[in-house]
This record gives structure tokens, C-alpha cells and sequence, in this order.
């Protein structure tokens, strides 16, 4: 995969207020769109009512007006940690359609100013170990790692029974590979929750960047012992097995999977890895294409087959799916290297 990372864990509310509180409802006329006007003295209930209409419009989808809201509170109550979260959970909506679109410039600029709102919030408001966690990862979103794991450790000593917290800060560690304290971290969340399976998996991607395939596969076993149903724990083990030079098992444990779970972007760039590997790229293009009957808008998918096409010498093919590419997301760097490459006929 493109930009491949160990293993991507998504387990908590990036677009939501707090992992341990629920979500506003989402159906239902907001009080007013307007309760603090240009001018008008802020009363707590103006307060309260704005950010209930911004909740509103933000769940509903309706990011403009979540928008226009929260500027207007925040210019007239700029110490609400409630509406700088909020508008920071607009900020990040916004930066994840950005990249979806494939305008990553535009989808960093977002997800910095979304973590900039999220740090003032946890300036305002210390004290929540929620507001940490999603403020870290913000951070780690917005490529911002220091930042990111300060907010994760925060959120670790003010909630110290929560695994989660160690969990995430070892994520960051990972990434900077600074594995042994990765590894302390990982003690704690074991001695937190001995069956926590990202742990187990976090385990193995350590390993397998040090080179140790027997211990990479022994952890992620472990943790597909904890959760065998886990998809992304099922890709990890496969790509520990590419990477240790055993492509075909690396296969035989995704092309048997359903097609919805084929289709999945982590699944199907895997997939693709490995066909590539054993010298196949007209079944890694073909990966790609699978994926693209389900998810017609999905501009890497095409782009991913367009460079499997280009590898496999297939010129006209390529181009067509550079086009569909290039459609979906013009201002992508990697859209316009792409077309560079075929240019020049490979």
C-alpha cells in the first residue's frame, strides 16, 4: 500500500465530543441558529443554545452553518472549551473530506487548525482525560507527533485505569520508532488488559521492523487468538508474511474473504502488494478494479490500479484509470506524478 503503516487503530471518536459521552441527537430543529447575534451580550443559555444549533447542523451535516455558529460564539466567548472542541470536530470533517477529494494540501491546513481549536480547548479545560485523547489524535492526524503523544500521556496519567491511553501513545512511539519505550508502554496496557489485541499487534509491527519474523507472527497470532474476526488484524498478519517473504500465505489469508471485505482499502491494497511481489501486476490492477465496482468514487483505488497497469506494460489501460483518478481528485501529487510517469511511457 501507498504510505503503508503498520496498522491503522481507530477505535475512538475523532467527530465526537468525548469517547465516554454520547453523541448529541442528530434528528430535530435546533432552538436557534442565531442565539448570539453580532453584538449581543452572551448568557449562558445563548451559550448553551448555540452550541446545541452547531451540534445540530454538524451532525446533520451541514458544516457551513456548524461553522458560522461556532465563529460567532467563540468571537463573543472565546473561553467555551465546549465550542472549540466543537469546532474543532468541524475543522477535522472538513480535512478528511479535503483528502477525500485528494487535496492533501488543503487536508494538513485543516486538520492543524482543528488541533490548534482542540489545544486551546485542552488549555481551557485540563482536566478531561476524553479531551486529551482526542486532541492526541488530532495531533497525530495533523502529522503533528510530539504534540500528539504529550495529549496521549496527559490523557494516560488523568485516567490511569484506561488502557486505551498507553495504547495510543505507543501508536506515536511506533511511528518514530522509538521501540523500546513503544514496548514499556505496551507492558502497561497489558497489565491493564491482558487480552487488549492491539497491544499483541503493536507487538508484532515492532518486531517485524526489527527484522524478527517469528516474533512479528507469534504476537499478531496472539492477538487473532484474542480477536479472530478482527479484519485488520487479519491484514497485518498477511503482511507480516509478505514481508518475510512468504507472499502466497500472505494471500491465502485475503482472496478467501468475502467481496464487501475484498473491497476494503487496507485488504485490497494488500492484496495488490502481493500480487505485485510474486510478479503478477495484471492481478494487482485487477485488485483495484475489484475494488472499484463497489466503490466507484474511491480516486486511489483507481490510482492504484493505473500504477499496476503501467507495470504491467499496459499503457491504454493505465491511462484510462488515471483519468478516472484525475477526475475524482486533479490537485493530488501523487494524481500528477502518476501522469508524469505514463507520459514518459513508464
Amino acid at each position: 500500500m501507498r504510505r503503508a503503516r503498520w496498522l491503522t487503530v481507530l477505535l475512538v471518536c475523532v467527530g465526537q465530543a468525548h469517547c465516554d459521552r454520547p453523541s448529541p441527537p442528530t434528528t430535530g430543529q435546533p432552538a436557534s441558529a442565531a442565539a448570539v447575534e453580532p453584538g449581543a451580550a452572551v448568557s449562558p443559555e445563548a451559550i448553551a443554545t448555540s452550541l446545541d444549533a452547531a451540534e445540530h447542523y454538524f451532525n446533520g451535516g451541514d458544516l457551513a452553518k456548524a461553522r458560522a455558529i461556532l465563529t460567532r460564539l467563540i468571537e463573543k466567548a472565546p473561553r467555551q472549551p465546549r465550542a472549540r472542541e466543537l469546532f474543532g470536530q468541524v475543522l477535522a470533517r472538513e480535512a478528511i473530506e479535503a483528502n477525500r477529494r485528494g487535496d492533501a494540501a488543503i487536508g494538513e491546513s485543516s486538520f492543524r487548525q482543528a488541533y490548534e481549536q482542540y489545544r486551546l480547548a485542552t488549555v481551557l479545560d485540563g482536566s478531561s482525560a476524553g479531551l486529551h485523547q482526542s486532541a492526541g489524535e488530532i495531533a497525530s492526524a495533523a502529522g503533528l507527533a510530539d504534540e500528539a503523544l504529550d495529549h496521549f500521556r496527559a490523557a494516560g496519567r488523568l485516567d490511569p485505569d484506561a488502557a486505551k491511553h498507553p495504547l495510543y501513545e505507543a501508536q506515536i512511539l511506533i511511528q518514530r520508532r522509538r521501540f523500546d519505550e513503544a514496548l514499556e508502554a505496551l507492558k502497561g496496557v497489558l497489565e491493564l488488559d491482558p487480552e487488549e489485541p492491539f497491544a499483541f499487534a503493536s507487538r508484532a509491527a515492532i518486531a517485524l521492523e526489527r527484522g524478527d519474523c517469528p516474533g512479528a507472527l507469534r504476537h499478531v497470532l496472539e492477538a487473532r487468538r484474542i480477536d479472530g474476526a478482527n479484519l485488520a488484524i487479519r491484514v497485518q498478519q498477511a503482511r507480516i508474511h509478505r514481508r518475510c517473504d512468504e507472499p502466497r500465505r500472505a494471500l491465502e489469508l485475503l482472496v478467501t474473504l468475502g467481496d464487501r471485505e475484498r473491497s476494503e482499502a487496507a485488504v485490497t491494497g494488500e492484496i495488490s502488494a502481493g500480487f505485485r511481489d510474486l510478479g503478477e501486476p495484471v492481478k494487482a490492477a485487477e485488485a483495484w478494479e475489484h475494488r472499484l465496482l463497489l466503490h466507484p468514487v474511491a480516486w486511489r483505488a483507481a490510482l492504484g490500479a493505473a500504477e499496476a497497469w503501467l507495470e504491467a506494460g499496459e499503457l491504454e489501460r493505465a491511462r484510462v484509470y488515471l483519468r478516472k483518478a484525475r477526475l475524482a481528485a486533479p490537485d493530488s501529487a501523487e494524481v500528477r506524478a502518476l501522469e508524469e510517469a505514463i507520459s514518459r511511457g513508464g
